[in-house]
């Protein structure tokens, strides 16, 4: 026990000596610095307590602070719905149009004038035409829709062939062979509407598979050129002597097929793949008859649809 009296200097201690654990005794010194160490001890672990409580009602505070200020990232906006009035832009290419009739008989031509062992035409293989369309759509119920678009397609094709002309002279007319390439260009414009039925009523965030069909006007803007040469130089007027530069437009009448996959991106955008069977063709005049071009194709195309 450690009992003391405090006057104005001095303070006196009596000390009743512990034992140790091992029978001995602890000194003064000894004992003041165990209790020392145990009230540093306690000290800490109190001072401890007092940071732990504080830290933990500063935290309650900023939480309060928080939850009543506003928040820093907006919320997520809710979709509306699906607007009935949309425009599509389409980009893609068309593959299909024929003009054998045509070529076929060119080639007929170039082996009656020359004979059938040295006159030619050969044209090459229609290549992929690119093809633009821009669409309205109007949706008359959830799943039915009303589309009328206008469309551009720039087909071309060309040959290397040899022809034979005659060639007057002083005293007799001479035949001459002549290299010739032909080039026959159509610009395909076509004027759509028709009805599409989706099997999956449109909702934002999800795909909706459709399927339509439709009448075409189609207005087919065509051009057929051809160059001479003659051992390696030009040899003019070639084409407008022998009928070989034409143009010549039309308005057909056509039908069309489309069958394709839109995904909602929100309420305002939207993207999709389509596939199109379109059926159309025109009259071709040239050397006195005339021949079938005939646009029948199948395009696909990416759509990017804006929804008003």
């Amino acid at each position: 026990m450690i009992a003391g009296a405090r006057d104005k200097k001095l303070l006196y201690k009596e000390v009743a000596f512990d034992k140790e654990p091992g029978g001995g005794y602890l000194s003064n010194s000894a004992h003041f610095t165990r209790q020392a160490s145990r009230l540093l001890e306690n000290g800490v672990f109190m001072r401890m307590r007092v940071i732990v409580g504080l830290g933990i009602l500063a935290a309650l505070l900023v939480s309060s602070a928080v939850l009543a200020a506003p928040p820093i990232f907006k919320e997520k906006k809710y979709f509306g719905p699906i607007p009935l009035n949309s425009f599509s832009f389409n980009f893609g290419f068309l593959d299909g149009p024929d003009f054998d009739y045509l070529t076929e008989h060119l080639d007929t031509w170039s082996k009656l004038r020359c004979g059938e062992r040295f006159g030619y035409d050969t044209f090459e293989e229609i290549p992929l035409s690119p093809y633009f369309q821009v669409a309205y759509e109007r949706q008359l119920t959830p799943n039915h829709f009303f589309r009328a678009g206008t469309s551009i397609s720039y087909i071309t094709q060309s040959s290397v062939g040899l022809d034979c002309v005659s060639v007057p002279t002083d005293t007799t007319p001479v035949t001459v062979a002549l290299d010739i390439e032909r080039t026959l260009k159509v610009y395909l414009l076509s004027f759509d509407f028709g009805f599409t039925y989706c099997f999956v009523t449109p909702e934002v965030q999800r795909f909706s598979p459709y399927a339509g069909a439709g009448f075409s006007s189609v207005v087919p803007l065509t051009r057929l050129d051809a160059e001479a040469t003659r051992d390696g130089g030009p040899f003019p007027g070639y084409a407008e002597t022998y009928g070989e530069k034409v143009s010549e437009n039309s308005l057909q009448a056509g039908m069309h097929l489309e069958f394709g996959m839109k995904y909602y991106i929100s309420n305002r955008y939207a993207a999709g793949m389509e596939g199109r069977y379109q059926m159309s063709q025109s009259k071709f005049d040239i050397h006195g008859a005339n021949f079938d071009l005939k646009y029948s194709g199948f395009t696909l195309t990416l759509n990017l649809i804006y929804l008003l």
